[in-house]
């Protein structure tokens, strides 16, 4: 059995392959269900997070609320996994995906 291959086919173009995208920067972002706007003590998210992209800010009447930094989030999950209600998750930064916490 003989194969033959043209030389077109053989030397022709190589098809153009688009070059890949630069994956998509995820940040953490803070739900509507965290219990601090209901005023429960919490602030688990802060403690694992290194580059302290999560800052818990003291409000009036006592309460305190974490603070996302975008720009300090490097995306790692830490804060996810340690949020006892799952009121944070990863969405790409910049889409406002983040409700207020107040």
């Amino acid at each position: 059995m003989s194969h033959s291959l043209s030389r077109r086919a053989l030397f022709g173009r190589t098809p153009t392959q688009s070059p890949p995208e630069a994956p998509v920067k995820r940040v953490a972002v803070l739900g509507g269900t965290c219990i601090a706007t209901q005023g429960v003590a919490c602030g688990t998210c802060a403690d694992p997070c290194d580059p302290r992209a999560i800052k818990i800010r003291p409000m009036l009447g006592g309460r305190a609320i974490p603070l996302i930094d975008a720009a300090a989030c490097t995306g790692c999950g830490d804060c996810l996994n340690v949020c006892p209600v799952g009121a944070l998750v990863l969405a790409p930064a910049g889409s406002g995906e983040s409700k207020p916490c107040a």
